[in-house]
């Protein structure tokens, strides 16, 4: 009887033993995946880590603290013991046993969220026709309150976890925004959020009162309403396929920027005859530029003036324009459809030499005019080296980036694949300024309250609540030899003839 009491509890011990070696595996196991061995990072810290167990066993150290730490346990005669074995052996000790905890340590957060996750699957009690469950494999976290949960589920599609959709939400506490088969289709995603975006934010629904001079509305994220100065920018892209909000978004930031800024000029680049951009052009501070000469001329001039402030900031010892203290404005140059200006063209015309001037004056703008007060704003379909140069890329700030349908659209112009991930919703962007990748739901505002905004605007011109310094740049050729550009005339002048 003993024996068998003894045999029975050798047996429980094994298998206590065993589910101990099974969970330091499993644990393990997503540590090692964490550890990215082609980084320097990786290897820096590894050859600190062997240091400093060099450090510590070299002289015996690690015994003098372990006496000062518990005199009780490692007496003087318990370390006269252990100085005996070399301490080789203590250093390959203490570096293996680094090695072996540091990989259940690594692991031990991403095992306790997938076993969080696959316990609320199992609370649904779907399974495959031979009865296997389905297995949470990986829990991705996008950002502070979006996740993907990557689950094996053979033999169990899609189109089953759909019909219990509302049972799935109760039991993760999340809303699921999409479910949808892997590249492999053994395996289902699920796209998660804590809180969901609204599918239309009405431009009128945004603060006004945080508006600061130079700012413009970007939208609304899971994080609240955000703006942006385009001084800190200074430039900016507005991508995305058609259909996706592009074009509602560029006309309300420029509407935002009118609205909260004195001291503006805009430059609205649309060569599709002026189409999109001409209820803008009633403005006393805004030029509407139609054709591709027209286009290149305006370029030419704003360059002249970009240089001629240079030439007063040296001159007064300043490091860029203010608009107040110089009595010079803030230029806004948009492009609306860049592809139309900048793509490249095989055929030798006259519109391939607008092309490249077109190119050429860009980019020197995009890589000096910050200083000197002047800001772009691009906007296109479609973004790649032949519409846009890569150095004037380059030298962007911000993107706003609607929903593409290629990878390769996505990657081009948020370095990431969110833009291909984003729910068909029109007006849902991803707002990306240096590392940082927002997904927003851009303000909506019809074409009647465009309207609207441009004759309140108007309005104001008329009675000199807003004012600009002018006079606007000249879509008149600049000779060679002439220092001072030709202009249009002054605000002031302008309001006048309006007023008449």
């Amino acid at each position: 009887m003993k024996k068998q009491n003894s045999n029975q509890a050798a047996e429980k011990l094994f298998l206590a033993f065993g589910k101990l070696f099974q969970l330091y595996f499993s644990i393990s196991h997503y540590g090692l995946k964490r550890i990215k061995f082609k980084s320097m990072q990786t290897w820096f810290y590894l050859f600190f880590f062997t240091m400093s167990c060099f450090t510590a066993t070299y002289n015996y150290d690690f015994l003098i603290l372990f006496h000062k730490l518990m005199p009780f346990w490692f007496t003087d005669g318990v370390l006269e013991l252990l100085v005996k074995v070399p301490w080789l052996t203590y250093f390959f000790l203490f570096l293996s046993s680094g090695i072996v905890l540091i990989f259940p340590a690594l692991g031990l957060r991403e095992y306790k969220k997938i076993k969080s996750y696959q316990k609320d699957f199992d609370f649904l009690s779907i399974k495959a026709g031979n009865g296997v469950a389905p297995k949470v494999v990986q829990v991705i976290e996008l950002d502070e309150y979006k996740s993907r949960v990557i689950v094996k589920s053979e033999g169990i599609g899609a189109d089953r976890y759909e019909t219990k959709i509302n049972d799935l939400t109760s039991a993760l506490g999340q809303i699921v925004e999409e479910i949808k088969p892997c590249k492999n289709p053994k395996y289902t995603q699920f796209n998660l959020t804590k809180k969901r975006l609204a599918e239309k934010v009405s431009y009128y629904e945004l603060p006004e009162e945080n508006e600061k001079p130079y700012s413009f509305s970007i939208g609304e994220s899971l994080g609240g309403y955000l703006s942006q100065d385009i001084s800190s920018l200074p430039h900016m892209l507005i991508a995305g396929t058609t259909g996706g909000g592009k074009s509602v978004f560029f006309k309300q930031t420029l509407i935002s920027l009118l609205k909260s800024s004195d001291n503006l000029q805009l430059y609205l680049l649309d060569l599709k005859k002026g189409v999109e951009m001409r209820p803008f052009e009633d403005l006393p501070n805004v030029q509407v530029i139609k054709t591709e000469k027209d286009a290149v001329t305006v370029l030419k001039n704003l360059k002249t003036e970009m240089d001629r402030r240079f030439n007063y900031l040296e001159k007064n010892k300043l490091k860029e324009i203010d608009p107040v203290r110089d009595k010079m404005d803030k230029i806004i140059i948009g492009v609306d459809e860049a592809s139309v200006l900048y793509t490249k063209t095989k055929t030798n015309s006259a519109k391939k030499k607008f092309i490249e001037e077109a190119r050429e004056l860009t980019d020197e703008l995009s890589k000096l005019s910050r200083a000197a007060g002047i800001h772009l704003i691009l906007a296109t379909q479609k973004v790649t080296k032949e519409t846009i140069d890569t150095k004037v890329q380059e030298n962007i700030g911000g993107r706003m980036c609607f929903r593409m349908n290629t990878l390769q659209g996505s990657m081009t112009v948020l370095g990431n694949k969110m833009a291909l991930n984003l729910p068909d919703v029109k007006g849902r962007g991803i707002w990306a300024t240096g590392n940082k990748f927002i997904e927003v739901q851009a303000p909506f505002l019809s074409e009647d309250e465009l309207e609207s905004e441009l004759s309140l605007i108007a309005k104001n011109f008329e009675e000199k609540e807003k004012t600009f310094h002018g006079p606007m740049v000249s879509l008149e050729k600049v000779e060679g030899d002439k220092k001072k550009v030709i202009r249009k005339a002054s605000s002031n002048e302008k309001a006048k003839e309006m007023m008449n």
